[in-house]
């Protein structure tokens, strides 16, 4: 299981935001959403729960929940600050690159994920 400190940036000129694992547990997890725009001196903080479909990967539950807040931003390219690259990838939010999106945020997450 991952550190819960571990910590993620989405990063465009307008919205940021900061996702975090709290926690995750063999069918269910729970991570929060820090999101702000420009002009907000308070950002929003969501607290969100994913629970994985009988015999369904959890940490998938939880990237997919990720992206569904990402297309409530973004509907096409976005910036990530990545950690584990060590620098800013653009990254699209389109529904045919899923497949990608999904696999990047899988490794950005989890150290050996479960597909």
């Amino acid at each position: 299981m991952q550190s819960a400190q571990r910590r993620r940036n989405l990063q465009n000129p307008g919205t940021s935001g900061i996702f975090q694992i709290l926690r995750i547990g063999p069918r269910t997890a729970e991570f929060s959403f820090r999101a702000w725009t420009t002009g907000q001196s308070n950002p929003r903080l969501q607290t969100i729960q994913v629970e994985a479909v009988p015999d369904g990967n959890v940490e998938l539950a939880m990237v997919r929940r990720m992206i569904q807040l990402i297309r409530e931003h973004y509907k096409e390219d976005f910036n990530w600050e990545s950690h584990r690259l060590h620098r800013v990838v653009v990254l699209s939010a389109r529904e045919k690159d899923s497949a990608g999106l999904e696999d990047f945020l899988m490794r950005e997450f989890f150290i050996n994920p479960v597909r």
